[in-house]
C-alpha cells in the first residue's frame, strides 16, 4: 500500500538538506501548516513532519511561510535550536528574499522602493490593507519585462508582512495577476492562481558564518503563462 505522504513527498523538489534544515520548492495549492487541531488538510509541514522539529504539533519546524497559492523556496528546521537560529535572522531582517511576480499594467518607474503601512482590514480580518498606524512594509522592485498588458517583476522584500507584495501592488493599482483576493475576481485564461513565486532565499545556516543562496526556477504553470503572453 502506497503511503500518501510518501507519494506527495516524492513530488516535491528538495533543493537542499542537511542535519539541521530542509529546503524545498513548495508547489502552489499547498498550505504551509494546519490552522488548528480540527484541520485535516494536507500541508507541507505534514508531508515532512517526521523530519522536522516537533516543538509544535501544527507548526513545528516552520521557519517562515508562503501563501497557499504561492510557489517557491521554503526553508524548514529539523530541530528547535535550528528553528530559533533561522527565525532570529528573519526577525532581524537579515534574510534576503527575492520573488518573481506578474502584475497588471505598466509601472511608472522601472525600479523603485515601496514603503507602506499594512494592517488587517477592519471589515475582513483575513485581508490586509494599507492604512495609517499599520506596520511598515518595505519592498524594492525591478521591471524585467512588459509583456502585453502586464509587467514582469523581480521583487526583493526587506520586511515580511502578511500578503505584502499582493497588498502593496494592489494599492498602487497594479495587482498581482490571478490574485482573487486583492485583484480581479477571475484569473485570465491560462492561469489558475496568483502569479507569485519565491525565487531566491539567502540565509546563514546553522554552523556557518556566510549566507547560502537557494533558488527555485519559476514554476512550470507560471512559465507557460508568461511564455504565452510574451508572444
Amino acid at each position: 500500500m502506497v503511503n500518501t505522504n510518501d507519494h506527495l513527498r516524492a513530488s516535491i523538489e528538495v533543493l537542499y538538506e542537511d542535519a539541521n534544515v530542509l529546503v524545498v520548492n513548495k508547489p502552489a495549492g499547498l498550505s504551509m501548516h494546519r490552522i488548528g487541531p480540527k484541520d485535516e488538510s494536507i500541508t507541507l509541514r505534514g508531508i515532512f513532519a517526521d523530519k522536522l522539529a516537533s516543538n509544535d504539533a501544527l507548526r513545528g519546524g516552520v521557519v517562515h511561510r508562503l501563501d497557499k497559492d504561492t510557489s517557491g523556496v521554503v526553508i524548514l528546521a529539523k530541530s528547535t535550536s535550528a528553528l530559533e537560529f533561522l527565525q532570529a535572522q528573519f526577525a532581524a531582517r537579515q534574510v534576503d528574499k527575492t520573488y518573481l511576480a506578474l502584475v497588471w499594467g505598466h509601472l511608472k518607474h522601472p525600479e523603485a522602493r515601496i514603503e507602506l503601512p499594512l494592517a488587517r482590514s477592519f471589515k475582513t480580518p483575513t485581508v490586509m490593507a494599507v492604512r495609517p498606524g499599520g506596520k511598515l512594509s518595505v519592498s524594492q522592485y525591478k521591471v524585467l519585462a512588459e509583456p502585453g498588458p502586464y509587467s514582469y517583476l523581480e521583487i526583493m522584500l526587506h520586511t515580511g508582512r502578511t500578503h505584502q507584495i499582493r497588498v502593496q501592488f494592489a494599492h498602487l493599482g497594479h495587482p498581482v495577476v490571478g490574485d482573487k483576493m486583492y485583484g480581479h475576481k477571475k484569473p485570465p485564461a491560462g492561469l489558475n492562481r496568483q502569479f507569485l513565486h519565491a525565487q531566491k532565499l539567502a540565509i546563514i545556516l546553522p554552523g556557518s558564518n556566510e549566507k547560502t543562496i537557494f533558488k527555485a526556477e519559476l514554476a512550470v504553470d507560471l512559465a507557460k503563462f508568461l511564455e504565452t503572453v510574451s508572444g
